[in-house]
């Protein structure tokens, strides 16, 4: 018989806080497509995904990479897309039917929760969502019970902020823009940026075989096309919302001028640092 955690006490903080950023999520969801992409498969190839498995993907946000594990398992096999937010889980089911992927359905889900039976799954795929849980141990351990014997899970999460070129140019114009004046609180997304951090938790939570790969990406977006609008809106959008159409458009210039420093030619240099961590479930 399944032993399944209680809720979690952060889950409405949690769900309001993300059901605020799921339009954002869900509008540039095409636009992110192909970027998205470039994560995915690395992921995806680290965790095993294979035809005919049935994976579970954490905190799916927009889709990705739900849909591109559906793809992957093919007919014969089943993704359960789940998150917080119905809203989130909404867009997707509407991205898997246009899609015409039929072996995916969708979970509202607490990923410190798992609403599964023990040993269900194949995989366990989750992509820069478990920065966000706030018993980090728990979700781990969630996953390691809904696992099947011999069964892999594989995160991906960022490396440290100073290597990830947008996010370090978004946060510190954001702030100077608004006037904060407060030491910059540290991102969340980025928790898991030292080496082995995330690695250690697995291990703790009772992972075999845990190892840990680095991906070091170079973006080289058109210069002055406007190519950080997406991540800004979902990640920076909830403090900006109150701005006026001319205070939003001078924020704009201002993030504009600077990527200047990064800028040669007509492209921008930049770079990002991701880590992927995968642990198995021992076999019986």
């Amino acid at each position: 018989m399944a032993t399944m955690a209680s809720p979690s006490p952060d889950r409405e903080e949690q769900a309001n806080d993300w059901q605020q950023r799921a339009p954002a999520w869900t509008r540039w969801a095409g636009t992110m497509e192909r970027m998205a992409d470039r994560f995915n498969q690395p992921l995806l190839d680290a965790a095993g995904i294979a035809d005919g498995q049935t994976v579970l993907d954490l905190a799916s946000g927009a889709g990705e990479p739900a849909l591109s594990i559906a793809r992957r398992v093919g007919p014969s096999g089943h993704v359960t897309a789940t998150d917080l937010v119905p809203e989130m889980l909404d867009g997707i089911e509407r991205r898997a039917q246009a899609a015409n992927l039929s072996n995916l359905s969708v979970r509202e889900s607490d990923m410190q929760a798992l609403p599964f039976e023990d040993e269900s799954f194949d995989r366990v795929v989750c992509r820069f969502g478990i920065m966000f849980s706030p018993d980090e141990g728990k979700a781990l351990s969630e996953a390691l019970r809904v696992l099947k014997p011999g069964g892999r899970a594989a995160y991906m999460v960022w490396g440290p902020l100073e290597d990830t070129t947008v996010f370090v140019v978004l946060q510190s114009t954001v702030r100077r823009f608004l006037g904060d004046q407060s030491p910059p609180a540290a991102l969340p997304q980025f928790r898991f940026g030292p080496a082995g951090s995330l690695a250690s938790v697995f291990e703790a939570a009772g992972f075999t075989d845990v190892a840990e790969q680095e991906l070091r990406f170079h973006p080289r977006p058109e210069a002055g096309s406007g190519f950080w609008r997406p991540q800004l809106d979902m990640s920076f959008g909830h403090r900006i919302r109150h701005l006026s159409s001319e205070e939003r458009q001078a924020l704009d210039a201002t993030i504009d001028n600077a990527f200047e420093m990064y800028r040669e030619d007509d492209v921008y240099r930049l770079t990002a640092h991701i880590r992927i961590v995968t642990g198995d479930k021992a076999k019986e």
